[in-house]
């Protein structure tokens, strides 16, 4: 279930989204115990023209500056809750070290937003995970006890 949603300025390439996409993905796989067949992981990249950076909209502003220092990536990710604060910090400086790599970007601009998805409020199917995954939830509730 743990959901990754990584929005960037367009014009990086293909590959350094692509690997974004798979090295967030393994990172989240990794820390966070899940498997890879249920991670999500997307990237919207937006107009230059309808973001704006310093009261200007990104066309205008990176004309004069500095991609890396101007542009801000922002990730949000939904991880259900329950899980060890340890699991937060680690996927949070993981997902901001491959951002900057592969973005070439200057990783004190990223900001990242975890939000906890209680499972009552998360469906899977219609079913509230609390439900859906109540076995796996309770095993990781233990866990971080």
């Amino acid at each position: 279930m743990p959901v990754a949603h990584i929005n960037l300025l367009q014009g990086h390439s293909p590959e350094a989204l692509r690997q974004i996409i798979v090295d967030v993905s393994d990172a989240m796989s990794r820390i966070l115990v899940a498997p890879k067949d249920r991670l999500y992981v997307w990237i919207t990249q937006h107009d230059l023209q309808l973001f704006g950076l310093g009261g200007v909209p990104a066309s205008e502003a990176l004309k004069h500056g500095d991609r890396r220092a101007l542009e801000m990536p922002y990730v949000e990710m939904v991880l259900m809750k329950g899980r060890p604060r340890e699991q937060f910090t680690a996927i949070m400086d993981a997902v901001t070290a491959i951002v900057a790599r592969h973005a070439r970007c200057d990783p004190q601009r990223i900001r990242i937003h975890i939000v906890e998805g209680n499972p009552d409020n998360w469906a899977i199917g219609g079913v509230p995970a609390s439900l859906a995954r109540a076995a796996e939830l309770a095993s990781r509730a233990q866990g971080a006890a």
